[in-house]
């Protein structure tokens, strides 16, 4: 559709006034990271006010400051918000539109959905973002076993019929057990009650094995006769000294019997 591929057979011959816009994943290919938003609208768009130019950027999110700072110093977020603003611009009658909702923000992903819903020409969009898709997706198509067919139902429908054909829901009513499994990515797959009972058991008996091999480890140990009979025995060794007769202490007696009593040179004269 956007000529970058051609046909193998056939011909296409597009509107000579048609004009396509594209929103892709490498969509900052399309900006001079060098330039602010302003100076890039400026280029794209010459003769336009600046004044005008600011208030459309405004628009979309991009505004204050960040209208003159350089795409490469902003966010993806911030970038993603000039891109639209740029297809916006450009008017065009069909919208190619790949994982837009990458860098955006829930409040921008809203604003995307009723601009999605409000645009009056054709779209071709690719994305993976429930909040995105539940708003704008009206018609459900199941591509499956070589065949096409239309799903009964809205989108929130859809989800819960995969959630519950790929185990992440409870099958508890037989209609739904029933059927076969719809194929579709999943990244997350709900493991089923035995399952989760095998791994608590697992879980539970290696903390009980390790727990009695630490208690064994740590338990006292009794030693046998003969390794007993081995060992040290301070009671036995002062047994089998010989017996020593204890030593006696000479008497002192106490200095002042037997010694004249000592009298001070300067008092001996008077007595």
């Amino acid at each position: 559709m956007s000529g970058e591929l051609q046909p193998t057979m056939g011909d296409i011959r597009p509107h000579g006034h048609l004009k396509i816009g594209r929103f892709t994943q490498h969509f900052v290919d399309v900006l001079n990271l060098e330039q602010t938003p302003l100076e890039f609208f400026d280029t794209m768009y010459p003769g336009t006010p600046r004044e005008e130019q600011r208030k459309y950027l405004g628009r979309f999110g991009v505004s204050g400051s960040m209208q003159v700072q350089k795409m490469g110093e902003l966010s993806d977020g911030q970038n993603s918000r000039v891109v639209f603003a740029k297809l916006g611009r450009d008017a065009p009658h069909i919208l190619l539109l790949d994982e837009p909702t990458n860098h955006l923000d829930m409040e921008s992903i809203d604003s995307l959905a009723k601009a999605v819903n409000e645009f009056e020409g054709g779209m071709v969009l690719v994305s993976h973002d429930m909040r995105l898709i539940s708003q704008v997706a009206k018609e459900i198509w199941l591509c499956d076993h070589k065949t096409i067919t239309k799903y009964q139902g809205d989108i929130q429908n859809f989800k819960m019929d995969m959630r519950v054909q790929l185990e992440l829901e409870d099958e508890s009513k037989d209609s739904k057990s029933k059927k076969g499994k719809l194929r579709g990515d999943a990244s997350v797959m709900k493991k089923t009650d035995d399952e989760k009972e095998k791994k608590k058991k697992a879980k539970s008996e290696g903390a009980k094995s390790s727990g009695s091999a630490l208690d064994s480890l740590l338990a006292p140990k009794s030693r046998d006769t003969a390794e007993r009979k081995d060992v040290f025995d301070v009671g036995e060794v002062k047994e089998s000294l010989p017996a020593v007769a204890p030593v006696s202490q000479p008497k002192v007696e106490p200095a002042s019997q037997g010694r004249p009593k000592y009298i001070p040179p300067h008092l001996r004269n008077k007595s």
